[in-house]
């Protein structure tokens, strides 16, 4: 049951990682090969919804909510060389990171709240190595009414 804003900020963060030019394919819910489609990206990232948690700071359930989500962020890079393969997985998570920590995504997230917090490289498969890192974010929710998950 995730909110509609989680989902406008996973599409927030696709459009920031597409736009910054680093990527041949950025993806929601799933590389094309993950569906038994062929791809041809050398530098892809796919975004991925993971958890959330709220809380309501003040024992109240009339005051504002903090919700607290991470979002799953999937950076592929593919090359035969090792070395390159790795420094590209490296630069993705790093422009992924210019672009995305400290920023209000989809102008409903807190900006000091949104940071990658860590990653994860991933055993290599040759030719491509793949880096999964953690997007959190936080977002408040007017009292426990706010919580509208219908959409």
């Amino acid at each position: 049951m995730a909110s509609h804003r989680e989902r406008d900020v996973r599409n927030a963060i696709h459009e920031l990682l597409d736009v910054s030019g680093a990527f041949d394919g950025v993806y929601l819910s799933g590389l094309p090969e993950d569906r038994g489609e062929r791809s041809g990206d050398r530098r892809a990232a796919v975004v991925e919804p993971e958890a959330t948690t709220a809380a309501d700071h003040w024992d109240d359930t009339t005051g504002a909510m903090v919700m607290t989500a991470t979002a799953a962020l999937t950076f592929l890079a593919r090359d035969d060389d090792p070395q390159l393969r790795d420094e590209a997985a490296e630069l993705l998570l790093n422009t992924a990171a210019a672009v995305l920590n400290g920023r209000s995504l989809a102008d409903v997230t807190l900006p000091g709240s949104t940071r990658i917090r860590s990653w994860t490289w991933l055993k290599p498969n040759a030719p491509e190595r793949r880096i999964v890192a953690k997007l959190e974010f936080q977002y408040l929710v007017e009292g426990w009414s706010g919580l509208d998950l219908s959409e």
